[in-house]
């Protein structure tokens, strides 16, 4: 997990690269990363389910079922945006784009930014119930 949530912060720098570059960002760095997004969100999201969840269900603290309810409406969410994303970059770059410049960025920052916190916060979770993952790999 620790790798796809590394390379789900490099996909969100190089969102914020994008972002601060319009209206004339790097073509191909948009290509990759709409390329490389949405498997990377599905992927991560399937990791965590198989492995955070059931960690959360194995506590039996009840007060975590609102929890797995946030991270679950998360995911969806996430899967829902994760396509916008990609499609706003392919058409931006493409030239087909019927969103400003200004609407790519802000889609992009706000997507970006609730990955950072949505990641961070899993990351704490699993060392909150895992303390030996402290200062170590999460796999």
């Amino acid at each position: 997990m620790e790798q796809n949530y590394q390379s789900l912060l490099d996909l969100c720098d190089a969102l914020e690269a994008i972002a601060d570059s319009l209206p004339h960002p790097d073509a191909r760095l948009c290509l990759a990363t709409a390329d490389a997004l949405e498997a990377l969100v599905e992927d991560t999201h399937k990791l965590e389910e198989a492995v955070l969840f059931p960690i959360l269900v194995a506590s039996r603290r009840p007060e975590l079922d609102r929890t797995m309810a946030r991270l679950r409406r998360e995911h969806l969410s996430d899967s829902d945006t994760v396509g916008e994303v990609s499609e706003a970059l392919q058409s931006f770059v493409a030239g087909h784009s019927t969103l400003s410049p200004d609407a790519v960025g802000y889609l992009l920052r706000s997507f970006f930014g609730s990955m950072r916190r949505h990641v961070h916060g899993e990351i704490e979770l699993l060392r909150l119930f895992l303390p030996d993952a402290e200062g170590k790999s999460i796999n």
